[in-house]
């Protein structure tokens, strides 16, 4: 038993702080082998434990070993290793302060040595632990890596190794002055500044994500200003070249009557007659994005129907225009374009007017089923082509003019619908 004092002594710093970075790397990638880095690595730093000497100092060494073993089982960067690293720091130095303040209400008797651990000790430390993960870990990490600001983390590892260090030096003189009410001060305090500094990541990762978003956001719509300025451009060039087509074949009719050459004019001229596909609705952008995908439809044996009445879209943006349909019409086509029966790949599209509002609908068949988070599907690209960001634009659009975005399911069939109310 007093082999076990001993070790545990040596070693119960160490073993919390690995539980705090396994909490902190649980949403993260796994290197290949995970279990055999994982085990044979804490080994060696319970080993390393011995080695070094029982001082203050040595906490930011047992730390950087710390972030050895997430580095050496986690596929994250040496600097992400270090920030779970500080994060999981920050969470033994809140277990250690609650066992503090629960042992002083308690009137344990002080000791320099940590107890031996007991179930309701262990129970404890585990829902701690729990509740540090679903506040703080789990909102961390995304795709399996940390999203933040390289010089933030940082800078925030070194304020949370700085003031969890410099409390717990306050608390020790406070302890050894016989003021231990003093002593459980400072540790609450310490316990607030960790629980505020890993608030204060949370925020500020929602914060970044949301800044990245904005601007991929921007960036897509810049591109698809392009994207509709060049496909405007071609499909007029395509409308000319069609036109003077059919003029010159018209003459060919007249010089040429012969049944083989009038055989095959006709079919030339039904070759083309897709190109000569431009929608008509009573809106140039309208018209150009819907002739954009219709042409690619019939290029991959997908129906499009539309029907749509276009000019009541004339106060909305050009841009708020091409963004909604062909969002919409992009993720219609990736959905049904890999289906094996041709009679399922059929899109609608639909625009009209009813009690002041301004409603687009899109429909095409859907293979799965739907799994809707925030009123957006939760499955991802990959599996049925309605990747979130697309739908977060055309929310988001629709929104920018006081309407809103609705997905669902009906019969098999996957409804998109935006309302807008008309000025």
């Amino acid at each position: 038993m007093e082999g076990f004092e001993v070790f545990y002594f040596r070693t119960h710093f160490m073993i919390e702080l690995l539980l705090g970075c396994v909490v902190f790397s649980v949403p993260l990638a796994r290197r290949r082998g995970f279990w055999l880095r994982a085990i044979p690595g804490a080994a060696v730093c319970l080993i390393l434990c011995f080695v070094f000497p029982r001082a203050s100092v040595t906490l930011i060494l047992r730390v950087l070993v710390a972030a050895g073993w997430a580095w050496l089982c986690f596929a994250v960067s040496l600097q992400d290793a270090l920030y779970g690293a500080a994060c999981a720091y920050a969470s033994q130095h809140i277990c250690y302060t609650v066992r503090e303040v629960g042992m002083y209400l308690l009137n344990v008797p002080h000791s320099e040595d940590p107890p031996l651990p007991t179930l309701s000790m262990i129970l404890l430390s585990a829902l701690i632990l729990a509740a540090l993960y679903f506040f703080f870990a789990r909102k961390m990490a995304d795709g399996g890596r940390y999203t933040r600001n390289a010089r933030h983390s940082l800078r925030s590892m070194a304020v949370v190794l700085s003031v969890v260090l410099i409390l717990s030096t306050a608390a020790q003189r406070a302890y050894v002055e016989q003021a231990r009410p003093m002593y459980i001060i400072c540790h609450l305090y310490a316990l607030s500044c960790c629980l505020f500094i890993l608030n204060g990541e949370v925020s500020y990762i929602k914060r970044f994500r949301l800044e990245q978003e904005v601007s991929l956001h921007q960036m897509l719509l810049l591109q698809q200003k392009e994207q509709y300025q060049m496909t405007k451009e071609t499909i007029e060039l395509i409308d000319r070249k069609c036109h003077d087509l059919k003029h010159q074949m018209a003459a060919l009719r007249s010089i040429v009557p012969e049944e083989a050459r009038e055989r095959y004019l006709a079919q030339v001229e039904s070759s083309i007659q897709i190109y000569d596909s431009t929608l008509e609705t009573g809106n140039e952008v309208l018209n150009t994005v819907l002739t954009e995908k219709s042409l690619y439809c019939e290029a991959h044996q997908i129906t499009m129907t539309c029907v749509a009445d276009g000019r009541p879209l004339a106060f909305m943006d050009s841009m708020d225009v091409y963004a909604i349909f062909g969002n919409a019409l992009d993720n219609a086509i990736e959905s049904v374009i890999h289906l094996p029966d041709p009679e399922k790949r059929v899109i609608a599209v639909s625009v009209w007017m009813r009690s002041g509002l301004l409603l687009f609908q899109f429909e095409n068949y859907f293979e799965g089923d739907l799994d809707l988070r925030d009123g957006l599907p939760a499955t991802t690209k990959e599996q049925n082509g309605y990747h979130g960001f697309g739908l977060k634009s055309i929310r988001a659009t629709a929104e920018k003019y006081k309407g809103q975005m609705s997905v669902h399911m009906e019969r098999k069939l996957f409804i998109l619908r935006v309302s807008i109310p008309l000025p």
